[in-house]
């Protein structure tokens, strides 16, 4: 998550009650070190916040590592019944939705994790280059496309597509990696799918990065 998604989903989440989102649970959240060094902003701005108004995260992620409180994938019929055990009020689903072959099962399948009346908080690039982690499959959608991947009787808490930030940024921080579109520029040939995307970085020098952000409540509860 990029800082402004980080903002965002709090400014969104300040406005329920504690017990309706504890416990909740974190699909995709990495490991510690990522949430507190790579990116401290996202345990500063997130998830400190809800710690302080005793709301209970759980962290689930595919790697087993330190931060990680569930080790499971819920595509599988066992991974799926470790977190279903959570009892999540709430759910985080947060720059997932591009790294799956299938967003609209993912989808599915984390909302079948949520308790009835429970939330679930979305978030994917709308525009943004790729990144493989381990892959991207270039989905960006729109707000409208993201509730269309869940149930048809889901609410819309809140939705929005937001500024996250420009390419400059990790330019200023590493002015090398400009090098590379510029030195790939002449040689198409040797890889036209890796020589587009790298000069297509340059795009967002003077485009923003935008996220499709929604809050999707559950019926019932």
């Amino acid at each position: 998550m990029l800082e402004q998604e980080v903002v965002w989903i709090n400014e969104a989440l300040e406005g329920l009650p504690a017990p309706a989102l504890s416990p909740m649970l974190n699909i995709g959240s990495s490991t510690l070190e990522f949430r507190t060094r790579t990116q401290p902003f996202i345990d500063a701005r997130l998830f400190a916040p809800l710690a302080a108004r005793g709301v209970q995260v759980v962290h689930a992620d595919l790697k087993d590592a330190p931060g990680v409180d569930l080790t499971s994938n819920i595509l599988t019929d066992e991974g799926f019944a470790e977190a279903k055990a959570v009892g999540a009020r709430s759910l985080l689903l947060c720059n997932l939705l591009e790294h799956v072959t299938d967003p609209g099962l993912f989808a599915r399948r984390a909302w079948d994790l949520v308790e009835p009346g429970g939330v679930i908080v979305v978030s994917v690039p709308r525009s943004y280059p790729y990144h493989r982690d381990p892959i991207d499959t270039l989905f960006r959608p729109t707000p409208a496309e993201v509730v269309a991947l869940f149930p048809s009787g889901a609410e819309v808490v809140s939705e929005a597509v937001i500024e996250t930030g420009y390419y400059w940024s990790k330019v200023r921080a590493r002015p090398w990696i400009l090098l590379r579109p510029i030195l790939r520029a002449p040689f198409p040939f040797l890889g036209f799918t890796r020589w587009k995307r790298s000069l297509g970085k340059l795009y967002w020098l003077v485009r923003p990065y935008l996220a499709t952000m929604v809050v999707l409540r559950k019926p019932g509860g």
